[in-house]
């Protein structure tokens, strides 16, 4: 799919909404000194190359392939969660600019997920409350985008006795697993539903 993603990003290039990024993480982070945004994203970035002229960046460009940000415009992006309710992130304030294809070509997660749901047509999209963070910056690209975006609910996570989300370290099984065990399809759903506060004990 990296060919719907080149398009998407000649989009954002053509229309001014992205720029090179010639920042390592680490200097993002030394620059930032400033509140961590997200989790996903580490500290919030400073702008350190929003205002780079093209010969600066072209001059750049010969010892150091850039990163690609995109430029998040300030004010609150509002959207209705399908389990949390009403919310509104300040992207530009929380995160500032973000990755939306990496130094080697590899588009960031919030540019692919972007183009995948449009490209399939996704209506809703039902997700770890984890991701609940990423939902501003995705709804930025659909806008930029011109693409319809989906509905969003994001579900608690299920976590082990430590309080650590559920992985392959507490022993646990996948559905696949299970199933090969014969456990009864409606039983793993209700216990999920449980477990995650969407239906009653």
């Amino acid at each position: 799919r990296l060919a719907g993603y080149a398009a998407a990003l000649a989009r954002l290039r053509e229309e001014g909404l992205v720029y090179p990024c010639f920042c390592s993480r680490a200097e993002v982070a030394a620059a930032a000194q400033a509140p961590h945004g997200p989790a996903d994203e580490g500290p919030r970035y400073p702008g350190t190359c929003a205002g780079l002229s093209t010969e600066e960046a072209r001059r750049r460009s010969l010892s150091r392939k850039p990163a690609w940000r995109f430029r998040a415009a300030p004010g609150a992006v509002r959207f209705d969660d399908g389990v949390h309710g009403p919310r509104a992130v300040d992207v530009a304030a929380e995160v500032g600019d973000f990755v939306v294809a990496r130094a080697d070509g590899v588009p960031a997660y919030q540019l692919a997920v972007v183009v995948d749901d449009a490209a399939m047509r996704v209506t809703d999209v039902v997700r770890g409350d984890d991701l609940l963070a990423s939902t501003g910056r995705q709804l930025l690209l659909y806008r930029a985008l011109g693409l319809a975006p989906p509905r969003f609910a994001h579900v608690p996570l299920v976590v082990g006795d430590d309080g650590e989300r559920l992985a392959k370290r507490h022993g646990a099984l996948s559905l696949g697993d299970l199933h090969g065990r014969g456990a009864d399809p409606r039983a793993v759903v209700g216990l999920l539903a449980e477990l995650s506060g969407l239906a009653p004990a």
